[in-house]
């Protein structure tokens, strides 16, 4: 009996890495990148780094940051300083990060392939 239970707890384990991301882009094709990918305005897609996240902001353009991203109550995108860190907003609309947030940056995100 206490095999499937390790066999279950292991492969929970196993699965807790960040994944690739794909979307498709505004003619069909999928694209892919190492973390999240978020299309913006135009159809494009654009990817965080591995354990990253990548949001479409108000405006449009998609922002990463080094781990995930939320947005606050005045629409500004906060991400994880720390690699599949999480970003949530609490009830009051402010963003909590594992570790520190930061801005999100287009900087921090690339085109995907």
């Amino acid at each position: 009996m206490k095999r499937p239970a390790i066999l279950l707890l292991t492969g929970a384990l196993l699965s807790t890495g960040a994944a690739a991301d794909c979307r498709k882009d505004s003619e069909g094709h999928v694209r892919c990148g190492k973390g999240q990918c978020a299309r913006d305005r135009y159809g494009k897609i654009y990817c965080a780094n591995a354990g990253g996240g990548a949001v479409k902001d108000r405006t449009g353009n998609v922002v990463c940051g080094v781990g995930y991203c939320a947005e606050d109550y005045l629409g500004k995108i906060w991400c994880s300083q720390k690699p599949e860190g999480g970003a949530e907003a609490d009830r009051q609309g402010e963003v909590k990060c594992l570790g520190d947030c930061a801005p999100g940056s287009a900087r921090l995100c690339s085109e995907a392939r």
